[in-house]
């Protein structure tokens, strides 16, 4: 539990919940029990999470702080503004600054604070930049002003790598045709998932766009990035239904056919084979491939559902979580071919 209203920033990360207030960041697990509180007074508190290493930044100031789910392993000061940021599983981070007498920059540290890689942009604004889960590659989504017209791409560069994007014709990038990120993972070490106003990607490393979908830029009613799928769910133009979703994975392979829903979903989740959708005060969980294998009702105030592994999820209420947990969870994880 904690209270209602004073929760700026809540995250799944490890077995419970990251949970940034205006003064501290606790994890806490189920049953009330806090595994870690330490004092952190960010006034727009952005968390991201790996398997188990969490970022928390503050967005439009300077500071962020990398911990696991015992304690605070390093914070740092940056000189400009954080703008935006990303975790890898190995706990390498990627900052996004505002950076004085460039449109932006991204620096890469790894889990000893030490500065990898460092890019400052004389020509582009970086909107997002995410590491691989090895720390090893970074994509960044990018955009200019071209006279009337907005240009967007997606760069590709390696950690190590001494040249720069937009300043060599050897690093891989895409054109977005004047899309804006929304949101961007990395699904596996070769291929970026990009969610963006319009349009939806899953582009490899190469450049090669292996999945690509459009919509009108209010139709886009929810997507999760957390898993090694792509959640989306759109409006849907069938007289029958009122949404669509569709998981698609890192080679570009979505659903044979989309759950269609009378109902557009409140929230979304995909993790480990399992996909959970609110509607109102309803749950329901489905497979892989698409098939309900469960329904949880009366869920009376509940605003949010994360899927976790093992065949559970958390339920987000106004001062309280719960554990939902899928009726037998094991009985077709293996059996349902899609």
């Amino acid at each position: 539990s904690y209270p209602s209203g004073s929760s700026k920033s809540i995250l799944p990360f490890g077995n419970g919940l990251a949970i940034c207030n205006d003064k501290t960041l606790t994890f806490e697990l189920p049953s009330n029990y806090s595994q870690m509180e330490m004092n952190l007074s960010y006034a727009n508190p952005v968390m991201r999470a790996s398997n188990q290493y969490l970022l928390v930044f503050d967005r439009g100031a300077y500071r962020f702080t990398v911990t696991n789910t015992l304690s605070e392993l390093y914070s740092q000061t940056m000189q400009s503004p954080v703008t935006n940021a990303d975790i890898s599983s190995n706990g390498s981070v990627a900052i996004v600054t505002d950076e004085a007498g460039y449109k932006s920059a991204v620096t890469v540290y790894n889990i000893d604070n030490e500065q990898l890689y460092k890019w400052s942009s004389p020509d582009y604004y970086i909107m997002s930049a995410v590491l691989s889960p090895d720390g090893k590659r970074l994509a960044l989504f990018c955009f200019r002003q071209e006279g009337l017209t907005l240009s967007s791409k997606l760069f590709f560069t390696d950690i190590d790598s001494t040249e720069k994007p937009s300043e060599s014709e050897t690093i891989t990038n895409v054109d977005m045709n004047g899309s804006l990120v929304l949101g961007m993972k990395y699904l596996g070490n070769n291929t970026v998932c990009v969610v963006c106003d319009n349009a939806t990607y899953v582009v490899s490393r190469g450049g090669q766009i292996r999945y690509h979908t459009e919509y009108q830029a209010d139709a886009l009613i929810a997507f999760d990035l957390s898993d090694d799928c792509v959640a989306l769910a759109t409006e849907s133009y069938s007289q029958s239904s009122r949404a669509d979703i569709v998981l698609i994975n890192a080679r570009g392979t979505a659903s044979r056919q989309p759950l269609s829903l009378s109902t557009e979903p409140d929230s979304i989740s995909y993790c480990d084979g399992r996909l959970a959708v609110l509607t109102g005060d309803t749950v329901t969980f489905y497979s892989k491939s698409l098939r309900e294998i469960d329904q949880q009702t009366n869920l009376a105030g509940v605003s949010r559902v994360y899927m976790r592994s093992g065949g559970s999820a958390i339920a987000l209420f106004g001062s309280q979580a719960r554990v939902l947990n899928i009726g037998n969870p094991l009985k077709d994880l293996n059996s349902d071919g899609g």
